[in-house]
């Protein structure tokens, strides 16, 4: 069917959820994108919308509808027809059903809507997911995973949404009750099954050259669709889909590439992203999956940071070994200022190496006794009119055997977050360039006892975080399985505002909580506040993080594939899990 008339009249059903109920502002520019070429409307939200969100889509809709949370975007949908019904329905010569779970228009709806019209189609979608064969479900009712339109954004035109088919196909379907049902019940079989019947369909960004390259080119190669063909979306899954999914196709380069293109080509406002998905996901998979790693020369810089805008806290708990830190504390940049904490006779012998230009713009804050947690409020007091702070922990090496351990770690968090002036400008560099970017802790220790130590991420502090969590009333996705970038060391560097507010919240924390509870809390704490956390990497440090990486991987894997076999890296886990040996593998 094609439509062969210059006003085209349209109707939209918009399906809305929010675990929160909060209605951020990439929802509305995704309704507001939709004006210019739809006539009405409506949206249906599953579930709760808070006040302020019901408002915002109500002045965006003409139509609004809330109902229980039953039967996912297919419920909603399905209520939605229902809702306006087919004799309304008629007048319109395409319906739209679309989702939440996309940022758009990167480019005008309008390029879209005005080419799909010249179509001879019967229904439409924006971007389709390629065949798959065995299905990976193994409850597909076909044996396979069928090439088809993706259903974030589905177009329907009168031809098929009133037919008796697509009737019988809509009244007599149950809803689905899990996202898997919704998958293999709905949308892998919706496209097949209209085409069997003699429905013709498209996609606005057609993907046949990727056709053995990536079954879902939206995701794997999304920055060449905004780029070669204008793909007027992004699936919020870009910037924190299971990094299994990277892993398994990719060496995880997606949505790198996605990035630098959007801050090369300023489509889409990035601000609307990290509102959202900061607010909602995982603090580590977002990272994972955006590399938020930043690797850093130590010599040589064409930055030059704001003089005064920076802050370097030394925390002196333990100077028995100042002398080791020599190398960096006199390297403490001009533009950078300096603050010492801890007991008088520390601070003093602390500042008997620090260069001369740091002297100049040094600050005592003496302690009786030291304490890192009273220290680390101290320090927010002191950077208040600067705009970064850096924490660097002189600790106490020799608290366990071998202290070579202890030392090493020193060694890492300092090379890591202090190095030498030009590193430190270009650390300033990254804040610079990544407004939203709020902590940036050092590599996470994987060697000697800290490796035991610092068991699944969490130290075996997963409750005691959780708890310190509410007690500040800080509530953000985090999951055991999911671990913290902690800066378990006690060094960091973070923008003063965020330092601020964590200060005074210390201030009020009881005794109960260490500071290592304390330490993993603060990524969740920076991400309440709408930022998030990257590494930082000297290239002095790199080369032998990257041997320490690679050679666990591989003493792990000798064993692994001996036992399990070779396989992906999903596969393997899976097989460890399931206790899955492979053939003539010992046990």
């Amino acid at each position: 069917m094609k439509l062969e008339k210059e006003y085209v009249r349209r109707c939209a059903i918009f399906l809305f959820f929010d675990a929160e109920g909060v209605v951020d502002d990439y929802v509305i520019k995704i309704l507001e994108g939709l004006r210019p070429r739809v006539e009405h409307i409506l949206t249906i939200c599953n579930g709760y919308v808070n006040a302020e969100g019901r408002d915002k889509l109500k002045a965006a809709s003409d139509d609004f509808y809330c109902r229980a949370n039953l039967g996912l975007d297919v419920g909603g949908y399905r209520e939605g027809l229902f809702y306006l019904g087919f004799k309304k329905l008629a007048e319109y010569d395409e319906l739209i059903m679309l989702n939440y779970t996309f940022f758009g228009p990167v480019y005008p709806f309008e390029e879209m809507f005005d080419t799909m019209k010249e179509r001879d189609v019967d229904f439409w979608g924006i971007t389709k997911h390629h065949m798959v064969d065995p299905d990976p479900f193994g409850m597909i009712s076909y044996g396979y995973l069928p090439e088809h339109i993706q259903s974030f954004f589905l177009v329907l035109r009168p031809s098929l949404f009133l037919s008796y088919q697509y009737k019988d196909f809509i009244f007599n379907m149950q809803n689905p009750r899990t996202y898997t049902d919704s998958i293999v019940g709905y949308e892998t079989i919706f496209t097949k099954h209209f085409s069997d019947e003699g429905f013709q369909w498209d996609v606005y960004v057609n993907t046949d050259e990727y056709e053995g390259y990536a079954y879902c080119p939206n995701l794997f190669y999304i920055k060449e669709l905004l780029e070669e063909k204008r793909c007027p979306i992004i699936k919020r899954r870009s910037f924190f889909t299971d990094y299994s999914d990277f892993m398994l196709n990719t060496c995880g380069e997606p949505s790198v590439k996605l990035l630098e293109f959007l801050r090369e080509h300023p489509v889409y406002d990035e601000n609307l992203i990290w509102d959202n998905i900061l607010r909602l996901e995982n603090h580590s998979e977002i990272h994972r999956v955006m590399h938020f790693n930043y690797a850093l020369p130590v010599w040589g810089t064409d930055y030059a940071p704001e003089k005064g805008s920076a802050v370097v806290c030394i925390l002196a708990g333990s100077v028995k070994r100042i002398r080791w830190y020599h190398k960096y504390l006199k390297q403490l940049p001009a533009w950078a200022d300096c603050c010492v904490i801890g007991k008088p006779e520390e601070c003093r012998e602390t500042a008997r190496y620090l260069g001369a230009s740091a002297l100049e713009r040094l600050k005592i804050v003496e302690m009786e006794a030291f304490d890192y947690r009273q220290a680390l409020i101290l320090a927010a007091e002191s950077s208040k009119d600067y705009q970064y702070a850096g924490i660097l922990f002189l600790a106490n090496v020799e608290q366990q055997e071998p202290y070579s351990n202890e030392v090493s770690h020193q060694y890492a968090d300092w090379e890591n977050m202090l190095g030498t002036e030009a590193y430190l400008s270009n650390l300033a560099e990254v804040f610079e360039k990544n407004p939203r970017l709020g902590l940036i802790v050092p590599p996470i220790p994987d060697y000697g006892s800290l490796f035991a130590k610092m068991e699944d991420g969490w130290m075996g502090r997963y409750e005691k975080v959780c708890a310190l969590l509410d007690r500040w009333e800080i509530k953000v996705n985090h999951r055991r399985t999911s671990e913290p970038l902690v800066p378990a060391g006690g060094s960091f560097w973070i923008r003063s505002k965020y330092l601020q507010q964590i200060g005074e919240k210390l201030r009020k924390t009881g005794e109960e909580f260490d500071t290592e509870t304390v330490l993993l809390s603060l990524p969740f704490a920076v991400q309440k506040m709408g930022a998030y956390t990257g590494v930082a990497y000297s290239d002095h440090y790199m080369p032998i993080m990257i041997t320490n990486q690679d050679y666990r991987m591989r003493e792990n894997n000798k064993v692994v594939f001996e036992k399990y076999g070779p396989n992906y890296l999903n596969v393997c886990t899976k097989n460890i899990r399931d206790g899955v040996f492979r053939e003539g593998g010992s046990q």
